[in-house]
């Protein structure tokens, strides 16, 4: 499998170096820069496909406008949100190449929270060519306030160190007494007051963070699995003491306490840092953003913008509310409402629906009608909860854990109860019972499965796959059918241009021409014909005047030399209403004619035709779009079921329709499709420049193609086979030591040694390198 040179991502061709000209780009600038030592500290961890990203125009003036607050300093410094970081080597490069700016005296990039701060010289700093310069190389400076950040395990991470710090301690404590050493009174009380005080103290910081989640889950009525981790470490520390207090050291199980916490504390980690990791790949700027700016610059709160306001919606960025326009016109997009992939002229004083995006090339005004709260549109549709599992999963596992501490609290009361009508002796009695409880606890599974996840997810970021919830894998494997929404999800989020000969027969000063016109657009069909000029090598421009947009009519510019140029709708294709072609012309005369169309990403066919050969049920589209557009798509794809000019909760009720009998895989893109991503058992979307929303989705995907998708279910497959491997040895290993147990011959000793030698193994099984076939 050959790999891209810049991102780790597959290529389409062995011959190939680069998955795209933007990655190819930014390799030959860190390259330029002497800064090679990225690759090198990257370590071929996958990053996000670059594609024309870097070539695109940012507009820098909200970072002018935070930067003019002051300038009354000498040294002033900012703090802002930073995309497109994802491991420690993004760090090193946003840091040294920040740090060769003019003006830049220190910087800080903080990968876990996706902001960079620094500090700077007023008079000498050029701000926006810091943010062009990281902007070139695939990072974005974003306001502070905008966009999610991803979680972090700061606390957790606190846990895991004190914790691992006390664990040592424990363990070098309790060696003497293992060794048969003979120590004096005095140094035997000193030791055993350290191991009891380390022990207690990993108990309290550690041992908490189990009993609460436990806790929580009964008082829900619900068992987690960390119900009998903590009653592991409760009755192994509480019997610990009784042996301390009563003199008998064959209930001395203190070190077991410390060790086993910090190994469960470890699998936590790992499973939530794999997990933010692939969220905080993603932070970008989000169309609605968690305020707005009034037209007379103040800041409202977007869950608290009144009626009769007027905002100022960006560039990108959605209408919150219903509203109506004040500007003279604007472009907007409406596919997050209908799923169309083409945007609408409006005019002045027009009403705009909520959901609404901007796809002008400037700001524009708004005056709401309403004011935001639970009961808009909107507010209804991003009311984002956190997706459970489903009450059938959660039954099966609670009735699981409910079996195997029965089993093994009856097992070992009875074990308990038989060495006390035999021997009479309670010690004996209660190391019995306290050994049958320690061994016998999830400690290789609770270890093993989140290694598992963890590497699974690692595998599945080299494809484009990117989970970002907990619950993924575990659903993947119970799903019985893929549901598609149509536009930019099963095609993409932009158009494709039909007749590309149309712009390779362009003169280059043309090509530049268009360029300039297009890689600050955020309408589809200029998005469609700047990828191609990018895909064809043109890069650059060297024009330095800027195009001016009319809405519902396109961009122009005027050259030096009298030429004019334009790119937008004909008299003729505004007349006839044609929303997928647009014109290229010289001094008003046509030089190209682009026509466009919606087409599935490439391998769809197939990956469905394989889809639907392994899963319980075909596949199937929901969309908002024209019902003849649907069609066309899925006849292309030989979907049989598919349905268009579906609403939001239109969408939901065929899911929740669906879930009755099977589990579903849904995914979409936009706004009227949360109901729909909520309702289903397991939720996708794929990763674009603009119009992305992630909320509620188990995972993401950068992929232009649909070939990730069988990828996926073989990549399940093989993580079901480790899973049933780690299942079946824990169940062989519990029944070996379970005997050792109840026929009195584990001692505090062997458990010691027999736990972390199990953990061992079962992180061995788990550890498999996985492969994949070709789709």
């Amino acid at each position: 499998m050959s790999l891209c040179k810049h991102c780790s991502t597959p290529v389409r061709s062995a011959s190939e170096d680069f998955c795209c000209r933007g990655c190819e780009s930014v390799y030959q600038l860190i390259h330029e820069d002497g800064l090679g030592l990225f690759y090198e500290l990257k370590a071929g961890d996958p990053l996000t496909p670059l594609r024309e990203r870097p070539f695109q125009q940012k507009d820098w003036s909200w970072l002018l406008e935070s930067a003019e607050q002051q300038n009354d300093k000498a040294v002033a410094s900012l703090t802002l949100g930073l995309s497109g970081m994802s491991c420690m080597a993004c760090v090193w490069l946003v840091e040294t190449v920040a740090k060769k700016q003019a003006g830049v005296i220190e910087t800080c990039a903080d990968n876990a929270h996706g902001s960079f701060e620094f500090s700077y010289q007023v008079d000498t700093c050029n701000l926006t060519g810091l943010a062009d310069t990281l902007h070139k190389l695939g990072y974005e400076l974003l306001p502070k306030k905008l966009g999610k950040q991803a979680g972090t395990t700061d606390s957790l991470v606190v846990r895991l160190g004190i914790c691992g710090a006390l664990a040592m301690n424990t363990m070098a404590f309790t060696l003497p007494r293992y060794n048969g050493m003979e120590t004096s009174d005095e140094l035997s009380s000193l030791l055993t007051t350290v191991v009891i005080a380390s022990s207690t103290l990993t108990l309290l910081i550690g041992g908490s963070y189990f009993f609460k989640r436990a806790w929580s889950a009964l008082r829900l009525g619900g068992i987690h699995m960390d119900l009998p981790i903590s009653l592991g470490l409760i009755l192994s520390y509480f019997g610990s003491l009784i042996g301390w207090s009563t003199g008998h050291e064959d209930l001395f199980y203190f070190d077991f306490v410390a060790i086993f916490t910090f190994l469960m504390l470890s699998g936590k980690q790992l499973q939530i840092s794999s997990l933010n990791k692939a969220n905080s790949r993603f932070q970008t700027d989000s169309t609605l953003p968690e305020f707005y700016k009034t037209s007379d610059g103040e800041e409202l709160d977007t869950a608290a913008i009144p009626a009769d306001t007027s905002l100022m919606i960006p560039p990108g960025t959605v209408v919150p509310v219903d509203a109506r326009l004040l500007s003279e016109s604007a472009d907007l997009s409406l596919a997050w409402i209908t799923g169309e992939p083409s945007s609408q002229l409006f005019q002045h004083t027009a009403a705009i629906p909520a959901g609404a995006v901007n796809q002008s090339a400037h700001s524009i005004k708004v005056q709401t009608n309403t004011a935001t709260c639970e009961d808009d549109a909107i507010t209804r549709l991003l009311n984002t909860h956190i997706k459970q599992s489903s009450n059938s999963n959660r039954q099966a596992q609670q009735k699981a854990i409910q079996i195997y501490l029965a089993v093994i609290i009856v097992l070992g009361f009875l074990a308990s109860l038989g060495w006390w009508f035999t021997t009479h002796d309670w010690v004996k009695s209660l190391q019995v019972l306290i050994s049958i409880y320690v061994v016998s606890c999830p400690c290789g599974i609770g270890l093993a499965l989140p290694l598992l996840d963890s590497r699974s997810s690692k595998f599945s970021h080299s494809y484009g796959i990117f989970p970002l919830t907990s619950r993924f894998w575990e659903h993947l494997t119970r799903i019985g059918k893929v549901v598609f929404d149509k536009t930019g999800t099963l095609t993409l989020d932009k158009p494709e241009l039909i007749d590309k000969e149309q712009l390779s027969q362009l003169s280059d000063t043309d090509k530049e021409i268009l360029f300039t016109l297009t890689r600050s657009s955020l309408h589809p069909l200029s998005r469609s014909i700047f990828s191609e000029l990018i895909k064809s090598g043109t890069t650059s421009s060297s024009i330095e005047q800027s195009p001016t947009e009319t809405p519902g009519v396109g961009n122009s510019i005027t050259l030096p030399d009298g030429n004019s140029y334009n790119l937008g709708r004909s008299e003729a294709e505004q007349q006839t209403g044609e929303s997928l072609s647009c014109s290229f012309a010289k001094n008003k005369k046509t030089i190209a004619h682009f026509l466009f169309t919606e087409s599935p990403r490439e391998e769809a066919a197939d990956s469905i035709e394989t889809l639907n050969s392994v899963l319980k049920s075909p596949c199937m589209i929901l969309s908002g779009d024209d019902t003849e557009r649907v069609s066309k798509v899925a006849k292309k794809l030989h979907i049989s079921e598919h349905f268009g000019n579906l609403l939001p909760e239109q969408k939901q009720a065929k899911i929740e329709e669906i879930e009755q009998s099977m589990r579903v895989l849904y995914l979409g893109d936009g706004v009227n499709d949360l109901p729909a991503l909520q309702s289903a058992s397991l939720s996708g979307a794929p990763f674009a420049n603009i119009n992305m929303l992630t909320a509620d989705v188990d995972f993401l995907f950068t992929d232009e193609t649909m070939g990730f998708l069988p990828r996926l279910i073989h990549i399940a497959k093989q993580r079901r086979r480790r899973k049933f491997n780690l299942i079946l040895y824990t169940l062989l290993y519990n029944a070996i030591v379970l005997g050792v147990c109840i026929a009195g011959l584990m001692s505090p000793l062997y458990a010691a040694i027999i736990m972390p030698l199990s953990s061992l193994i079962s992180i061995g099984l788990v550890s498999k390198p996985f492969n994949v076939k070709a789709p």
